[in-house]
């Protein structure tokens, strides 16, 4: 990969250690790969001696197993161990196959911009919290409350272990780590950030019932990647874009689940009925533009040079 001279500093970072194309190609698979199966081993393991306890009889073991698996928030617990497993993996091939400092791939100083994460994160939820009032206020036939206090509880202590580590590590991996390696074929920052933003959505392909609601799911997922990618871009690192997806993910789990979202069942405050898909894109799209707009307001230099 040849070096790039780009206006964002950021994605210059790209041009330190090595970086050819097939140390980026490891790099993914290990991260990726490796966590989701050290983490199926590891909860396994697990999962057999305390199905030991727990079941009784030899035969109660299977069915033990069993609903235990199907719990949604065992899912949780699932995503965080194999998040925290691949940001581990992630760190090993960065610093010894690339080369690079771990730093190189969230901004251009020489810490993390606390305040900007939790600018990210206070905005984003504000804007998803306002956009869907309308809907709790008008349209109380369409979701109900399925609250709990014992089980959210042991929900929201899960997710705040979990999701923070997720979104982190899908933002450094996207609009950090990936983001910068394809600045090194393109001279245009635009092209890294559609790149990305259509492996982003392609990722999430498998997250629907049919293929119409993976289609959409698709669509979905490439505009947060496309808004992610446009801030982090703007900001000359991943910080705020940390924060929106950190909120974006506690906000869908915690408080305005739907039964066709990618963790149904969830003892979530709200639960949505499922909608028909695409229908949400507009709303998506309004609370994009929102939140490009009040963040880069009075900064229009910052997203210019990103379609340059």
């Amino acid at each position: 990969m040849s070096s790039l001279n780009s206006s964002i500093s950021f994605l210059e970072n790209a041009s330190e250690g090595k970086n050819n194309w097939w140390r980026y190609l490891l790099t993914v698979i290990v991260s990726l790969v490796g966590g989701s199966l050290l983490a199926g081993i590891i909860l396994g393991m697990v999962l057999a001696v305390v199905s030991l306890f727990f079941a009784g009889e030899v035969s109660n073991i299977y069915p033990f197993i069993q609903s235990t698996i199907s719990n949604p928030i065992f899912l949780v617990v699932l995503v965080g161990i194999s998040y925290t497993i691949s940001v581990f993996l992630f760190y090993i091939c960065l610093r010894f196959v690339h080369h690079k400092k771990f730093l190189s791939v969230i901004n251009t100083v020489s810490g993390l911009r606390w305040k900007l994460l939790l600018k990210g994160l206070v905005l984003w939820a504000l804007i998803l919290f306002i956009l869907s009032l309308p809907s709790l206020i008008f349209n109380q036939g369409g979701y109900e409350i399925t609250y709990n206090s014992k089980s959210f509880l042991i929900l929201l202590i899960i997710c705040l272990l979990a999701f923070p580590i997720q979104a982190s590590f899908e933002e450094i991996l996207f609009r950090g780590y990936l983001m910068q390696g394809f600045s090194l074929v393109s001279k245009k920052p635009w092209v890294p950030l559609v790149l990305t933003s259509l492996i982003f959505g392609s990722v999430h392909v498998l997250n629907g019932t049919n293929l119409y609601m993976d289609m959409s799911i698709v669509a979905s997922t490439f505009i947060i990647g496309m808004m992610l990618g446009i801030i982090a871009l703007g900001d000359n690192g991943i910080e705020t874009a940390m924060g929106v997806h950190i909120a974006n993910n506690l906000y869908v789990a915690l408080f305005f689940n739907s039964t066709d979202s990618g963790l149904p069942g969830l003892p979530s405050m709200v639960t949505t009925q499922a909608s028909e898909p695409f229908s949400g894109l507009p709303f998506l799209i309004l609370a994009a533009i929102l939140m490009i707009v009040i963040l880069f307001w009075g900064r229009k230099g910052d997203i210019m040079r990103i379609f340059r």
